[in-house]
C-alpha cells in the first residue's frame, strides 16, 4: 500500500478510535446518573454507590479522547472538517466528564438521604431526572450520529428543564419555611436538583459542540442558527 494511503487509513483509525471512546464515555454517564437517580428515588444506596464508583473509567477517557486528538493533529494534519471534529470531541468529552462528576454528586446527597427518614417531596424528583436523562441521552446520539435537527432542538427542550427545576425550588423553599424539622433533607434534595439542572446545561454544551462540528457555526451565547438540514 502507498504511504499516503497507509497515513490516510492511519488518521481515520485514530478518528474511529475518538468517536468510539466517546461513545463510551456517553453509555457510562448515562448510566451513571440512572444508577445514581433510582438510588436517590428507590432508596437504594448500592447504586448509588456503583454510580459513584464507575466515574474513574470517564475520567480515564476523558484524558485519553484528549492525547488521541492531539495525535492526531500533530501526525496527520487533518483537514479544517476534521479539525472541527476532534475540538468537538475534546469539548464533548470534558462536558461528559462534567456529567459524570455531577452524577457522583447526586449519588452522594442521595447516600445522605438514604440515611434518613424518607420525605413524599424526594418523589417530586423524577420528572426532573426523566427530562435531564432524556435530554442527554439525545444529544449525546446527535452528536455521535451526527443529527444537526436533533442538535438543535436541545436547547429548547432544556427551557423546559430549567422551568421545572425553578417550580421545584421554589416549592421546596416554600416547605421549608414551614417544616424546619426536615430541613437538613430540603437542602439535600435542592443540591440534587441542581445537579441535575447542570447535567441539562452539559447537554446544551454537547449539542452546540454538534452544531459546530457539523456547521462550523458557534451557536454559544446567542449565536446565529443554521437552517434546519443545512450541512
Amino acid at each position: 500500500m502507498p504511504q499516503r494511503k497507509l497515513i490516510i487509513q492511519a488518521s481515520q483509525d485514530a478518528m474511529d478510535a475518538l468517536d468510539r471512546d466517546i461513545k463510551r464515555m456517553g453509555e457510562i454517564v448515562l448510566e451513571a446518573l440512572r444508577l445514581a437517580s433510582d438510588g436517590l428515588l428507590q432508596r437504594n444506596t448500592d447504586l448509588c454507590n456503583r454510580a459513584i464508583a464507575d466515574d474513574e473509567e470517564v475520567n480515564l477517557l476523558e484524558k485519553k479522547v484528549d492525547r488521541t486528538g492531539v495525535e492526531i493533529i500533530t501526525r496527520f494534519g487533518p483537514v479544517d472538517s476534521n479539525y472541527r471534529r476532534i475540538i468537538a470531541s475534546m469539548k464533548v468529552s470534558t462536558a461528559l466528564e462534567r456529567v459524570g462528576d455531577h452524577a457522583v454528586s447526586l449519588a452522594r446527597r442521595g447516600r445522605k438521604l438514604n440515611q434518613r427518614p424518607a420525605i413524599p417531596e424526594t418523589e417530586s424528583i423524577r420528572e426532573l431526572t426523566t427530562l435531564a436523562a432524556a435530554q442527554l441521552h439525545d444529544s449525546i446520539t446527535a452528536y455521535c450520529d451526527g443529527q444537526l435537527d436533533a442538535a438543535l432542538r436541545i436547547q429548547a427542550r432544556d427551557t423546559e428543564l430549567d422551568l421545572a427545576y425553578e417550580a421545584f425550588t421554589q416549592r421546596i423553599i416554600t416547605r421549608m419555611e414551614t417544616d424546619s424539622e426536615h430541613a437538613k433533607d430540603y437542602v439535600d434534595l435542592l443540591f440534587a436538583t441542581r445537579f441535575i439542572e447542570r447535567i441539562g446545561d452539559q447537554s446544551v454544551n454537547i449539542a452546540e459542540d454538534t452544531v459546530y462540528h457539523l456547521t462550523a457555526m458557534d451557536i454559544r451565547h446567542g449565536g446565529p442558527l443554521p437552517r434546519s438540514g443545512d450541512l
